[in-house]
């Protein structure tokens, strides 16, 4: 078997409700990019591309172009099912994590669909309705409070991340609210950004613990370094990683130097080679994982689901609903979430099934 074409096909949904995500500004549409993998025996791997200028340096038309003009000619002529071979030619141009995590993700899912398994299974694992949590803009309390029973009483869903640092006092205010509404089953944590002081996250993570905080995501700088240990010494719940274990080496450093309390995977940016060796080197440290997903559609978010069912060392809901906040979604079967979860696919590979229909709408050439 041998990779015939690869697509990159850049393509724009609008959201439902433009959405504040503190020092990421706001956001109306969902920018990203759906790659395609053809092999010469007929089978085609989906993946989607997340562009995070802010985060990942990546735009929808560096990625499209990275993937057109550099990285789809290294892979033409290559066997799908050889990974070693394919992420090492794929060293030899720096960083990209987007354009090379959507390229690795596809070629999964064509290896799975090739083996006649789903990716879950051949991760090592098995297809499972997984647990969900919904990321919660910065808003108003009233309507904060809104938006979260509105998506509980739709899903059932009962985890929820709420994004937080520019006001602690309001941080506090938002998990006691939300504590109120949910109950005490509610599962509540929250994303800094790295906004808070270590003085002001000690101080402000204490006080939510109070209310039953799960896990504070990157609540300081990553800038501090070993200084982030003092942090999470003073804290009462576990600090996730997510901005400072972006590589695999990252993560062997964050691990060594003892800060964080649970790493965050996400596939979009390490594809599904990598994400599989960071899961196993936190637990080699006795360390659990989180899956979140950079906002991606339904394409990536069955994608993610795979890899979340797959291991046992992903013990937290997972941040892959960014799909519920679109007007549509280039699925031809929007995916159903009922009593809080995601059912995760059991045919050949990922099981996403683009409508050939939306994808004509709502992709941009230039």
């Amino acid at each position: 078997m041998r990779i015939d074409k690869v697509e990159a096909i850049p393509f724009r949904i609008p959201l439902k409700v433009a959405s504040r995500w503190g020092a990421h500004g706001n956001r109306q549409f969902q920018d990203h990019v759906l790659v395609r993998i053809f092999a010469d025996s007929g089978l085609v791997g989906t993946a989607e591309a997340v562009s995070a200028l802010n985060v990942y340096g990546e735009t929808q038309r560096s990625i499209t172009h990275i993937i057109r003009d550099v990285l789809a000619p290294m892979l033409v002529g290559r066997d799908p099912l050889d990974r070693e071979g394919y992420q090492a030619a794929f060293t030899a141009i720096p960083w990209n994590p987007a354009a090379k995590g959507a390229l690795d993700i596809a070629l999964y899912d064509v290896a799975a669909q090739a083996c006649g398994v789903s990716l879950a299974t051949f991760l090592g694992g098995k297809p499972r309705p997984i647990q969900l949590s919904y990321l919660l803009s910065l808003s108003a309390e009233k309507a904060f409070v809104e938006e979260a029973m509105k998506i509980h009483d739709a899903t059932g869903m009962m985890a929820y991340k709420i994004k937080a640092g520019a006001d602690p006092e309001a941080d506090v205010e938002h998990v006691r609210l939300l504590r109120d509404a949910l109950g005490k089953d509610g599962f509540i944590f929250i994303d800094a950004n790295q906004l808070y002081t270590p003085a002001v996250a000690i101080r402000t993570i204490n006080r939510m613990a109070e209310y039953g905080l799960a896990m504070a995501e990157e609540p300081v700088s990553i800038a501090l370094g070993t200084y982030r240990k003092k942090v999470a010494d003073a804290i009462t719940v576990p600090m996730l990683a997510d901005d400072s274990v972006f590589t695999l080496f990252d993560v062997r450093r964050e691990l060594q130097e003892g800060a964080i309390g649970v790493v965050g995977i996400k596939t979009t940016r390490t594809g599904m080679y990598d994400s599989t060796r960071i899961l196993h080197l936190a637990e080699a440290y006795g360390i659990p994982c989180w899956v979140g997903s950079q906002g991606v559609s339904g394409v990536g978010a069955l994608a993610s689901a795979h890899f979340a069912a797959a291991f046992r060392n992903i013990p937290f809901p997972a941040d892959l609903t960014a799909f519920l906040r679109q007007e549509d979604d280039l699925l031809e079967t929007p995916i159903e979430i009922k009593a809080g979860k995601m059912e995760v696919p059991s045919g050949p590979g990922i099981g996403v099934k683009i409508s050939e229909d939306k994808l004509k709408r709502y992709r941009l050439d230039w």
